[in-house]
């Protein structure tokens, strides 16, 4: 018999508004849950949403999903709405995924067997296909997982799944963006928990967008360090559907890129990474670095400008071939565009 809440799995949802991605979201897992016996519990930790989310709430656990439901009083920000929402998992291993998430209907069922065929395994990297909101708000709501298109773009090129190590992830072939993106990562909960106490929870707690490395990315901070000579596994065939088309951020993905990604690089350097896998993946990741810093300047108001410090997220980083060989195609493709106006 097993012992109660023994859960081996905790999909933890940092939600904020936006109600009809919940419905979706949580739809999403109850259709996944038809085919799998996974046993599984959802964390909500809502950050105070203006709308009212309760009556999807209630409609879900009435529907029997395993939801744990928490309302913060005010808006905390995302670095410290995650902290609740993963202090709230008691299941073995640990998924956040965002509302606008939404997992396919074999997801649970691939993740019971990777979990029952790699025990050793403390860390998988789960790929995500890329679904445009208007596709699924344009069908009947909630939407159901069946009619996701079959030819849709990953967020990872990669093809085959495999058993690695973690550091080893930390490729652009792999992920461009670092494992930066929560959904996208799947790790045991009793380390990930163990080691919070990395973050600085002054910086954690700044409710302000994106305004320092730990409430940007305090997951990636956490486990570059528990996780660095953990083994890995490559999900390469998606096990989500990222909605896109109405991000609120849009404006400030620039200064994600060239300030916050190369931080977390720097992170990963201080836990382990080689000189030459950090050398090769700052250069990938700076080359947009010129346009993207042009249109950090053009929108000061809107872009975290104000969060730039011009020693570590400017001159440390200019030494990048990539910086330069992208910047000149950049500008030539920009005149070259000018000059067919006319």
């Amino acid at each position: 018999m097993k012992k109660k809440n023994s859960y081996k799995l905790s999909i933890c949802i940092p939600n904020y508004n936006r109600g009809k991605y919940l419905k979706n979201c949580l739809n999403s897992i109850f259709l996944a849950r038809s085919i799998s016996s996974l046993n599984f519990e959802i964390c909500i930790s809502d950050n105070a949403s203006t709308e009212n989310i309760l009556p999807i709430i209630n409609f879900y656990k009435k529907k029997k999903l395993p939801i744990k439901f928490q309302q913060n009083r005010k808006n905390l920000g995302f670095g410290a709405n995650f902290y609740k929402v993963v202090k709230m998992a008691k299941g073995e291993f640990i998924w956040v995924i965002g509302n606008d998430d939404l997992l396919y209907l074999h997801s649970l069922k691939v993740l019971e067997k990777l979990f029952n065929k790699y025990s050793d395994v403390e860390f998988f990297f789960i790929n995500s296909s890329n679904l445009n909101s208007k596709f699924v708000f344009n069908c009947k709501q909630p939407f159901n997982t069946k009619k996701i298109p079959n030819s849709l773009n990953n967020f990872s090129q990669i093809k085959k799944n495999k058993k690695t190590n973690f550091l080893d992830l930390i490729n652009p072939s792999v992920s461009w963006d670092f494992l930066l993106g929560i959904f996208l990562t799947v790790y045991k909960r009793d380390k990930f928990v163990k080691n919070l106490n990395i973050l600085n929870k002054k910086k954690l707690n700044d409710p302000r967008v994106w305004s320092t490395i730990d409430n940007t990315a305090p997951h990636v901070k956490v486990f570059s360090y528990t996780f660095k000579n953990s083994k890995a596994y490559i999900q390469a065939k998606p096990l989500t559907a990222s909605i896109f088309g109405e991000k609120e951020w849009n404006n400030k993905y620039p200064f994600i890129e060239i300030v916050r990604i190369p931080e977390i690089l720097n992170i990963y350097r201080k836990n382990g990474m080689s000189f030459f896998q950090y050398t090769k993946c700052k250069n990938f990741i700076l080359k947009r670095f010129i346009p993207y810093l042009y249109l950090i300047l053009k929108d000061k108001k809107n872009s975290n400008y104000q969060y730039i410090n011009f020693k570590e997220h400017i001159l440390y980083n200019i030494f990048y071939p990539n910086i330069y060989f992208f910047g000149i195609f950049y500008i030539v493709k920009s005149i070259y565009r000018k000059l067919l106006r006319y």
